[in-house]
């Protein structure tokens, strides 16, 4: 008799798996914080969102391990800033469909920095809902709608930045070359103690000719990445008597950010107001 319940009990155990995994979500993949937001709000609940790159990791530099591919390859979407900046994922054989989000930003040559600007964050979000509406198209009035609830909060915050554009002083220092967008998009001029490359130290003739502009423009701010190395930065501030000031590129989210609740939208916000101790 234990024999028949048992031999019984089979096909619904199997049947029970199989609802299971059909009930399954569909998994989209992001390259690192921005993406990972983006997508996050735009699908809500209705996929399953997996970030690969740590926040603890530059995103410059970041490789993904056999097990990331593994987990790409089975993606039904990757979502990626750029080829510039993740220039591995064109490799990445995956199932499903590949969304670079800047290709609608007018792109500054080799500078992949985009999502720093609010302005070109909109772009990125509509691009990332519009594809992930074509390969999901019984979700897209939903996404359509969550993309729109995002881009809300991003206009907001655009028009908080569109009013630099009324400073007389525009000119900032920062310790590398990220921050191009935001500075074409609201009319800012950086000056970057590095180029593109926040490890690469400047020469000697770089740091003194940086030394005589900021003493011409009456600069008392050097800005620093908390995520990259900042003696250069400290080298400078220290040769001019200036203040180190912490902005973001908004890559990646500490764990004591995410326990603060800390987020792009909240980031960037405090990038505007670390901006407007210099900007005036």
């Amino acid at each position: 008799m234990k024999k028949i319940l048992m031999l019984l009990a089979i096909p619904a155990v199997l049947l029970l798996a199989g609802c299971q995994k059909s009930a399954s979500k569909p998994e989209v993949v992001t390259t690192f914080e921005p993406m990972y937001e983006f997508t996050k709000a735009i699908v809500g609940d209705k996929v399953d969102v997996e970030n690969i790159v740590p926040a603890n990791q530059e995103v410059h530099e970041f490789e993904p391990s056999a097990k990331q591919v593994a987990t790409m390859t089975n993606a039904e979407a990757i979502v990626y800033n750029s080829n510039d900046l993740e220039k591995w994922a064109k490799k990445v054989n995956n199932k499903g469909i590949k969304i670079e989000a800047s290709k609608d930003v007018d792109k500054i040559s080799g500078d992949p920095h985009t999502w720093i600007s609010p302005k070109q964050a909109i772009i990125e979000v509509n691009t990332i809902a519009s594809e992930l509406g074509k390969k999901f198209p019984d979700d897209k009035a939903t996404f359509e709608k969550n993309a729109a609830s995002y881009v809300a909060k991003l206009k907001k915050l655009d028009s908080e930045f569109d009013t630099l554009k009324d400073a007389k002083q525009k000119t900032f220092i920062t310790q590398h070359e990220a921050f191009a967008y935001l500075s074409r998009d609201y009319g800012l001029k950086e000056i970057a103690i590095a180029g593109l490359d926040p490890e690469v130290e400047p020469s000697a003739s770089t740091l003194a000719n940086l030394k005589v502009e900021m003493k011409k423009a009456g600069l008392k701010n050097v800005y620093f990445e908390g995520n990259a190395n900042s003696k250069i930065a400290e080298t400078l501030a220290k040769s001019v008597g200036a203040n180190l000031i912490g902005i973001n590129t908004v890559e990646g989210l500490s764990d004591e950010q995410k326990k603060n609740g800390d987020n792009y939208l909240t980031l960037m916000q405090d990038n505007l107001t670390a901006l407007k101790k210099t900007i005036k």
